[in-house]
C-alpha cells in the first residue's frame, strides 16, 4: 500500500463515493482508508459508508443505555409524585368523615377512586413525554381531567338522574371514542386534535339521545337545563384540548 501515492487515492474518492468506480477501484480506496483515518473520514462524509471501515465504538450504545436509565428514573420519581398526590387527596374525604356524617366512604369508595386517581396520573406521565411541545402536554392534561371528572361524576352522583340511571352508560360512548381515537391517531397530535374534536361532538349528542330516550330522568336533578350546560362544560374541556393539540401541531 505504501507504493500507491495518496493523492491517487483522492482522486478516485469521487467516483468511489458516487458508486462509479471500479471493483480494483474500490478494494483499493477501502484497503488505504483502513490504515488513513483521514480517508476513512472523508468516506463516512460522502453519500457511501463501506460498513468495512467503520469506526468500531461503545460510546453510542452506553449513551443510549445512560439516556434509558434517565428516562426511567425520571418516570419512576414522577410515579411517586403521583403517589403521593393521590394519597394527599384520599386524606381529604378521610379527615372529612372523622367531622362529619355527610361524608360516609367505604373502602370500596377509597380503592375505586385511589385508582383513578393514579392511572389519571400515570397516563399523564405517560402520554405527556411523547412531546416537548407545552401545547401538547397542557392538551394531555386537560383531556385527561376531563375523562377523569366525568368517570368520577357518573360513579358519584350520576349526571343524568342518579349514578345507577341506564342513561348514564351513554358516557362510556363518549370515552370509547376518546380511547379508540387515541390508539389510532398513536397520540401525534394532529390526530390527537380530530379525536377531541369528533369525542366533544359524542359529549354533546349524550343529553339529545337521553332527552328522547331518558325525558323523565332529565327532569330529576339537576334538571334538562342542568345536564345540557354539565355536557356543555365536558364538550369545552374536549374542545379546548383538541385546540392545544392543534396548536402543538403546528408548532
Amino acid at each position: 500500500m505504501e507504493s500507491i501515492p495518496r493523492n491517487v487515492i483522492l482522486d478516485l474518492l469521487p467516483a468511489y463515493i458516487a458508486g462509479e468506480a471500479s471493483k480494483e477501484s474500490c478494494d483499493l480506496v477501502e484497503e488505504f482508508a483502513r490504515n488513513d483515518p483521514e480517508i476513512a473520514g472523508l468516506i463516512r462524509a460522502g453519500t457511501l459508508e463501506p460498513a468495512e471501515i467503520s469506526p468500531k465504538t461503545a460510546v453510542p450504545d452506553d449513551l443510549e443505555m445512560k439516556t434509558m436509565k434517565r428516562i426511567h428514573r425520571s418516570i419512576r420519581r414522577q410515579m411517586w409524585y403521583v403517589a403521593i398526590a393521590t394519597a394527599s387527596i384520599l386524606m381529604v374525604p378521610l379527615v372529612a368523615m372523622l367531622f362529619t356524617n355527610e361524608v360516609n366512604w367505604n373502602l370500596f369508595d377509597f380503592i375505586v377512586m385511589g385508582i383513578l386517581l393514579f392511572g389519571a396520573g400515570f397516563t399523564y406521565v405517560l402520554v405527556s413525554r411523547i412531546s416537548d411541545s407545552f401545547a401538547y402536554r397542557i392538551a394531555v392534561g386537560v383531556a385527561v381531567s376531563a375523562a377523569l371528572l366525568l368517570i368520577w361524576m357518573n360513579l358519584a352522583v350520576g349526571i343524568i338522574g342518579s349514578e345507577d340511571n341506564p342513561a348514564n352508560l351513554l358516557y362510556s360512548g363518549v370515552l370509547a371514542v376518546g380511547i379508540i381515537g387515541t390508539w389510532i391517531s398513536r397520540f401525534k397530535p394532529h390526530g390527537m386534535s380530530h379525536t377531541l374534536f369528533v369525542t366533544a361532538f359524542v359529549q354533546t349528542l349524550v343529553p339529545v339521545i337521553a332527552l328522547i330516550a331518558w325525558r323523565p330522568s332529565l327532569e330529576e336533578s339537576p334538571g334538562i337545563a342542568g345536564v345540557f350546560i354539565i355536557n356543555a362544560f365536558f364538550a369545552a374541556m374536549f374542545v379546548v384540548a383538541a385546540l392545544l393539540f392543534r396548536r402543538a401541531t403546528q408548532k
